[in-house]
């Protein structure tokens, strides 16, 4: 990390008065999405929790990184899709059809 990037970081971060770590629900503020789905970053890998957790364990995220990770437009991208790419797998599962039935019938609603 460069030091640019480095103190827009630090200033970020003491502007808001952040904690040094935050729980999901504080991630998902700042994200502007649910717990849920942040959850699901956390299992795609997008998201990386301090220490090593157990599954059913309060899971804590360093505001330093996430305010980082922010900033980055690429990552903010990938975890987007991400989300959407679930979402849309889960209501395909719940709605019974394949994925190329589901792409068939947007475009017929078009």
């Amino acid at each position: 990390m460069t030091d640019d990037v480095m103190q827009a970081v630090m200033t970020t971060w003491v502007a808001r008065n952040l904690p040094a770590r935050l729980l999901a629900g504080q991630v998902a503020k700042l994200l502007n999405c649910t717990t849920d789905d942040v959850a699901i970053l956390v299992s795609a890998g997008k998201l990386r929790a301090l220490g090593k957790p157990k599954p059913n364990a309060v899971k804590f995220f360093s505001s330093i990184e996430l305010i980082t990770l922010l900033a980055d437009r690429d990552w903010l991208d990938e975890a987007m899709k991400t989300i959407g790419q679930y979402w849309r797998r889960k209501n395909v599962r719940r709605n019974g059809l394949t994925l190329e039935e589901q792409a068939d019938a947007a475009v017929a609603v078009r």
